[in-house]
C-alpha cells in the first residue's frame, strides 16, 4: 500500500483524519505497554542470570545491618554471627604466639594459646645443654652459680608406623602318633585370615570417613610415604565387612536412642550410586543420604544418624522415623510435611535460614548498590530483626523465652507475613522474588511453629552443618559402588560424628570398640547387652585416650 501524498492526506474528510489519528496512538500505546512487558521481562531474566552467576562463582558469605546497629553474617550453611558491641577480627593468618607470651626464666608456662594449641602432643624434656666446664672457669674465674634454666619449644612430627606382627601358634604332636596334631587357641580376630587389626581398621576409617579422603587416595599415600600397599578394593571389602559384622550393632541401637530426643534435625543430599538397586535406573539417577541430628537439649545424647536411601519419597523418612514422636525441624521439602499430615505424633517447624536465603541471593547477585530498596533487601532485613530479637533470648529459661518470643518476636513474624501478602500482587510470580515471596508463603505454617513452643529453634543449621561433612566427602570420592558400602559408609559417618559430638577421639574410639567387639562376634545381637551400652559414644566406661582432653568447639567447614 502506497501513503498518500500531502495533498491527498489534505483532502481526506476531517472524520478519516481522527480515526487515523486514532489509530496511531493506539498502536503507539500497545507498543509501549509491550516495551515496558519486554523491559520487565529482561529484568527478571537478568535477576535469574545474577542469581545462577553468584551461585556459581560469587562468595558463600551473607552479611546484613539494620540502621547501622549491627551486623549478621550468614555462611553458605545459614549459620549466622551476632556483632553488637564488638565485631569479630577480619579474616587473616593465625599468628603464632612468640614466645616470650608463654614461657618464663622458671620453667611457669603461662596458659597461653601455645599450649591450648599443643596440649595433645606428647612432651619429652630433651637433654639440657650446658657450657663445658673448662669454658666456665674462663667466663667466671671467682665462681658462678647456676640460675633456673631458659626453656624453648619445638615440635616434631613422627611419622606413623605400619608393624607386620608374626604371630606364631605352638603345634603340637604325640610323639608316638604323629596324626594327633594340637594347635593353641587363636586369639579372636576381626576377620578371619585377614591381615586387618583394630588399629589398622581405625586408620582406614579415620582417613575415609573423618578426613574425607578416598581410598584410593590413602592407598597411594601409604604406598607412597611408607612402601605398604594395601588395595582399594580390599580396603572397601573390610570397611562393609566390619560393618556387617560388628558395626551395625552401635549404629542400631543409637537408632534406638535418638527416639528419646523431643525433637530431631532433618535433611538429605543425593549422590550417585553406580549399582542401584533399580533395574531401570538410569545414569542419571539419584541415591540420597539423609541424616537426623539429636542434641542433650531435647532429651538425647548428642547423636547424628545418616540413612542411605535409593530415592527420596516419604516412605524412607517414614520408615526410618517409625515409632518416633516428637518435631522435626526441616527445610522445606514437602515430603516431611506429607509425613506429619499423616501422622498425630508428628509435627513440623520451618528453617528461618531457609526463608532468607532465596532474598539474600538476589541481593547478593545484584550487587548492594543495586539491591538497595528492593522486595528482597526488605525481606533479608526483617527477617534479620528476627533472628536479633531471638538472640536476646538464647539464655533464657524455656518459660521466660516462650514468653518473650510472642511480645517481642510475634509482632515481627506477624508484620513480616502480612507485609508479604501485601506486595505479592505487585511482583511476578515467575521471578526469583516473586518465588521466594510464594516460598516463604507455602511455608509460613512451618516458620511460625517456633512461637509455640520453646525448644524449636528459628532454623535447621544443625542437620545442614552434620550433611556437610557427607558433602565433603562426596566431592573427594564423586561416586559409591554399591549399595553395601552406601550402607556402611551411613553407619560409620553416624559412628564417627556422633563419636565427635560426645568429645571422643574417632580414632582411639573405634580402635576400642572393634577390639571388644570382637570378643562377641558369635554372640546374638542384643541391643540392650551390656557389653554395647558400655561402647555407646556417650558412655562413662570409655577408656581416658578415647576422650578429648579439652573438647574442640564446633566449627563449621
Amino acid at each position: 500500500m502506497e501513503p498518500l501524498s500531502p495533498e491527498q492526506f489534505n483532502a481526506l474528510p476531517k472524520e478519516a483524519g481522527y480515526l487515523l489519528y486514532k489509530t496511531v496512538i493506539e498502536q503507539f500505546n500497545v507498543l509501549e505497554a509491550h516495551d515496558i512487558q519486554l523491559e520487565k521481562k529482561v529484568d527478571e531474566l537478568q535477576e535469574s542470570i545474577n542469581v545462577l552467576v553468584h551461585q556459581r562463582f560469587g562468595r558463600k558469605t551473607e552479611k546484613t545491618q539494620i540502621d547501622g546497629q549491627y551486623e549478621m553474617t550468614f555462611d553458605a550453611a545459614g549459620n549466622y554471627i551476632l556483632n553488637e558491641v564488638e565485631k569479630l577480627v577480619e579474616a587473616g593468618k593465625p599468628k603464632e604466639p612468640d614466645e616470650k607470651e608463654v614461657i618464663t626464666c622458671t620453667r611457669t608456662k603461662s596458659k597461653g594459646r601455645r599450649e591450648a594449641d599443643l596440649r595433645g602432643a606428647r612432651v619429652v624434656e630433651d637433654p639440657v645443654i650446658e657450657i663445658p666446664a673448662e669454658k666456665l672457669k674462663e667466663l667466671f674465674p671467682h665462681g658462678y652459680k647456676r640460675l633456673p634454666d631458659d626453656i624453648y619449644s619445638k615440635l616434631d612430627y613422627i611419622p606413623v608406623q605400619f608393624v607386620l606382627h608374626h604371630r606364631h601358634i605352638a603345634v603340637y604332636a604325640d610323639s608316638r602318633n604323629e596324626g594327633l596334631i594340637v594347635r593353641a587357641d587363636r586369639p579372636h580376630e576381626l576377620l578371619d585370615h585377614s591381615l586387618l587389626t583394630e588399629s589398622l581398621a581405625a586408620g582406614i576409617i579415620t582417613a575415609k570417613y573423618v578426613n574425607g579422603a578416598p581410598l584410593n587416595r590413602y592407598s597411594q599415600a601409604v604406598a607412597i610415604q611408607f612402601d605398604v600397599h594395601l588395595d582399594r578394593q580390599v580396603m572397601a571389602g573390610w570397611v562393609i565387612e566390619l560393618h556387617k559384622r560388628y558395626l551395625y550393632r552401635i549404629y542400631d541401637r543409637m537408632h534406638k536412642e535418638i527416639f528419646k530426643s523431643r525433637l530431631i534435625h532433618c535433611d538429605e543430599t543425593p549422590f550417585k550410586l553406580i549399582h542401584s538397586p533399580k533395574q531401570d535406573a538410569g545414569p542419571n539417577h539419584k541415591s540420597y543420604m539423609w541424616v537426623y541430628h539429636a542434641h542433650e537439649d531435647y532429651g538425647s545424647p548428642p547423636i547424628y544418624l545418616y540413612q542411605y536411601c535409593d530415592g527420596r519419597s516419604s516412605d524412607y523418612p517414614g520408615t526410618f522415623l517409625d515409632g518416633y514422636s516428637g518435631i522435626l525441624v526441616t527445610d522445606g521439602y514437602e515430603v516431611y510435611h506429607s509425613l506429619a499430615r499423616k501422622r498425630d505424633d508428628l509435627s513440623v517447624a520451618g528453617c528461618w535460614v531457609h526463608a532468607k536465603r532465596h532474598f539474600a541471593a538476589i541481593c547478593q547477585a545484584d550487587g548492594s548498590d543495586k539491591a538497595k530498596g528492593t522486595v528482597a533487601e526488605e525481606a533479608v532485613l526483617r527477617i534479620a530483626d528476627i533472628f536479633h530479637k531471638e538472640h536476646q533470648c538464647k539464655a533464657k529459661s524455656p518459660d521466660e523465652k516462650l514468653e518473650y518470643r510472642n511480645t517481642a518476636i510475634r509482632p515481627l513474624v506477624d508484620s513480616y507475613f502480612a507485609w508479604l501478602k501485601q506486595i505479592r500482587p505487585m511482583v511476578d510470580k515467575s521471578s526469583e522474588t516473586g518465588r521466594a515471596i510464594t516460598y516463604n508463603l507455602n511455608q509460613e505454617p512451618f516458620l511460625r511453629a517456633f512461637l509455640n513452643n520453646p525448644i524449636i529453634p528459628l532454623d535447621n543449621n544443625d542437620a545442614e552443618r552434620s550433611i556437610r561433612k557427607f558433602v565433603i566427602g562426596r566431592k573427594n570420592w564423586v561416586v559409591i559402588d554399591s549399595v553395601n558400602g552406601a550402607k556402611a559408609s551411613a553407619a560409620l559417618y553416624s559412628i564417627v560424628e556422633t563419636a565427635k559430638a560426645n568429645g571422643l577421639r574417632p580414632y582411639f574410639y573405634i580402635r576400642y570398640i572393634l577390639s571388644v567387639m570382637k570378643e562377641h562376634a558369635d554372640e546374638v545381637f542384643d541391643q540392650d547387652a551390656p557389653y554395647i551400652e558400655e561402647l555407646l559414644p556417650w558412655s562413662d566406661k570409655l577408656p581416658a585416650e578415647c576422650h578429648i582432653e579439652t573438647p574442640l568447639p564446633n566449627k563449621t567447614s
